[in-house]
């Protein structure tokens, strides 16, 4: 990237001026971080690593006039403040709250978790429908036998092998994971079931920026859960039947959107959320359909290839980032309300190609193409990041 000048120079800290497209942000480049995505809170500013070609520098975003935005970060603003409309004050209407938290859970992060999730709830009541319970759980690799053996959280327990081998030697504690995010009918309850799972030794300081909005990603998948639970019922044949209604861009992406906001209580905390996590998805370590994004064609050719898992082993893992930005340019266009009622039309059993249209009036294929300039901008803003 090319700098066009320095706005102004503070003792180890400058701030570049991008060219168009390219977020501005702060860089300490004297005060190298380990890992990307690390952070660190320091006089109320929060702070991120990102790293590029071998090195790491912390950076923040500096709050900003909105007009002095660039196109790709105003859909963002308007996107983040439509969120926040979703969020309620005062006691909560629908949600109860019920916790499982291990003995082991680090002390620091059984506090952040507990208010992440009840944060998140203030903006998710409105979604429900009816009095519901929801069971948060929060475990670590020393649960493992506890995890195994319960009705909910065995449920996924396989999975979690590698990540308890990786914790218990204290390797890998950059990461937390879904542990549970579903709801369904257990014991003649209906209940919402959330948690993440997060190595015993971990703390805020070895974990990546990133960890902080699993809380409230894996508590949004109950919320999609809720308004689909009748067809769920039924059942589908296959994960490709699966994904014509719930396709990843819709289950994951917009999850990501939606937690991303609900995690950072600024816009410029967001931006830089954002940045780290698209900064590392790309790049020769990156997979294929990342890399292949250098054009709008080629990004709705990615979105008809995450439209479900079979086009491509990279297919889910895509979902996040691309449905990420796609849902993001939707909720920026059409409000809160709109993307509000492609939940709740879940009840009604159609498609997603049929809800899009019943919701917001508009294709998937539209809705592609229209989004895939904000995509791409999204990408290339982390592509062409140099420090």
């Amino acid at each position: 990237m090319r700098k066009q000048g320095l706005a102004h120079v503070l003792p180890l800290v400058i701030t570049l001026v991008a060219v168009v497209g390219t977020p501005v942000y702060a860089a300490e480049k004297n005060r190298n971080c380990d890992f990307g995505g690390q952070y660190k809170i320091e006089s109320g500013k929060l702070s991120g690593c990102l790293w590029v070609n071998g090195n790491g520098s912390w950076l923040s975003y500096p709050v900003r006039n909105p007009n002095s935005l660039n196109k790709y970060e105003k859909t963002k603003l308007k996107a983040y403040q439509e969120i926040q409309k979703l969020y309620v004050p005062g006691p909560l209407k629908s949600i109860t709250l019920k916790y499982d938290i291990s003995g082991s859970f680090p002390i620091e992060l059984k506090q952040s978790y507990t208010q992440q999730t009840e944060r998140a709830s203030r903006f998710y009541d409105s979604f429900f429908t009816k009095p519901t319970v929801i069971n948060a759980y929060y475990q670590t690799e020393k649960d493992r036998s506890y995890i195994r053996s319960h009705p909910v959280m065995k449920r996924d327990a396989e999975s979690f092998e590698s990540w308890f081998a990786e914790w218990k030697t204290g390797k890998s504690l950059n990461h937390n994971i879904g542990l549970a995010a579903f709801y369904y009918e257990l014991n003649n309850k209906t209940e919402g079931h959330t948690g993440v799972l997060v190595g015993s030794k971990a703390s805020k300081k070895t974990l990546g920026l990133y960890s902080e909005q699993v809380v409230a990603h894996e508590y949004f998948h109950v919320v999609q859960d809720f308004h689909k639970f009748k067809i769920d019922q039924i059942g589908y044949d296959g994960m490709d039947v699966f994904a014509r209604y719930y396709p990843p861009i819709f289950r994951e992406g917009s999850a990501n959107t939606i937690a991303f906001a609900v995690s950072m209580r600024t816009f410029e905390d967001y931006l830089l959320l954002y940045q780290l996590f698209l900064s590392e998805n790309k790049g020769k370590y990156a997979p294929a359909i990342f890399n292949s994004l250098t054009s709008t064609k080629n990004v709705i050719r990615a979105l008809n290839i995450v439209e479900k898992r079979s086009n491509s082993p990279d297919a889910h893992w895509a979902s996040y980032p691309i449905g990420g930005l796609t849902f993001e340019w939707l909720i920026a266009e059409y409000g809160i309300e709109g993307y509000k009622k492609l939940i709740l039309n879940q009840e009604l059993g159609k498609t997603f190609e049929e809800n899009l249209k019943l919701s917001i009036g508009i294709s998937s294929d539209e809705l592609y193409q229209k989004a895939a300039p904000h995509v791409l901008a999204g990408f290339k803003a982390a592509k062409g990041t140099t420090l």
